[in-house]
């Protein structure tokens, strides 16, 4: 009996196996330009700090570089929650999210006044990254979660 046809069922298998994993389907995100409209389906899913282009974005605008920016990992939902982690796996649910207007996101921690930020998509190393950025001119950026798999 030959083991070529066993060696691509199983080949077949694991890769069904591994399909079924992901989480969201991939979205082509546009570079945006400030006013550009912003769609919900560009947020959705895990995203991650980027520490290092949030400080050197901060620098660029004339605010110091040296911020103490932990590495969060953040998970938009398609129902408008907002959840977070620091490990990337338990994530919590952390409050709400949604856009407003062309490039408008609010943010509201549970119990907390709703906080909005500015958003616009620029090309990253791996995919796009996203610029929110804050009433007082300071950046905080997230990139996609790199996966495991």
């Amino acid at each position: 009996m030959s083991k070529q046809p066993l060696t691509v069922f199983g080949y077949l298998l694991i890769a069904t196996m591994l399909s079924a994993c992901s989480s969201t389907p991939t979205v082509m995100v546009p570079v945006t330009q400030p006013g550009d409209q912003i769609q919900n389906e560009y947020l959705l899913g895990k995203w991650c700090t980027n520490r290092d282009e949030t400080a050197n974005s901060n620098r660029a605008a004339g605010f110091s570089g040296l911020l103490n920016v932990s590495p969060v990992f953040w998970r938009f939902g398609s129902e408008g929650q907002w959840d977070a982690s620091t490990s990337g796996f338990m994530y919590q649910p952390l409050g709400r999210w949604q856009l407003d207007g062309l490039d408008s996101l609010i943010l509201t921690r549970n119990g907390s006044e709703p906080k909005s930020y500015r958003a616009r998509f620029k090309d990253g190393e791996e995919g796009p990254d996203l610029y929110l950025t804050d009433d007082k001119g300071q950046f905080t950026v997230l990139s996609r979660c790199k996966k495991l798999f």
